[in-house]
């Protein structure tokens, strides 16, 4: 039975600590599948709802958009793979995921919607430097995703 890993980037170093780690730790195992997972930012509210009378302006806004953030996207994607295939990890290892809402965008709460709908076996995570304060008032990712997810294991990357 393989491993099934869900490591959420966003191209910050402590997600590319992650990153490095995961690949140079599993690179040589042919059983253990990756799943990349990025939360994009949420559609403008400006985007969402339009008179008829400027529909197709805004279609072609909202199109504009998703190839902007498609973008984003893979050029998140692009060299965290190559890390990968460097490791020793197949195409095939590697997957891709990401996610988005229709308001501010809550990481943890698509980080956890994405280990229930994937049965993952391990989440992986960089820790990102917060002040105590700043955890006390909104607390982090990483502790939400820690308290909530129902995973075999969390990894959480300095």
């Amino acid at each position: 039975m393989g491993v099934k890993i869900l490591l959420a980037i966003d191209g910050s170093e402590p997600s590319m600590r992650a990153v490095r780690y995961v690949a140079n730790l599993l690179g040589n195992r042919t059983d253990a599948v990756v799943t990349l997972f990025h939360v994009l930012m949420p559609i403008p509210p400006s985007l969402l709802e339009g008179s008829t009378e400027y529909e197709k302006e805004l279609k072609q806004q909202r199109a504009s958009w998703v190839r902007d953030e498609k973008a984003v996207e893979n050029t998140l994607f692009a060299p965290v793979r190559e890390i990968f295939r460097q490791s020793g990890f197949r195409q095939i290892q590697i997957q891709t995921t990401c996610r988005t809402s229709v308001h501010q965008p809550d990481v943890a709460y698509e980080i956890l919607l994405e280990c229930q709908k994937g049965d993952y076996d391990t989440v992986v995570m960089g820790k990102r430097g917060k002040s105590s304060i700043q955890t006390f008032q909104t607390g982090s990712v990483t502790e939400k995703v820690f308290r909530h997810a129902r995973v075999n294991a969390l990894w959480v990357i300095e």
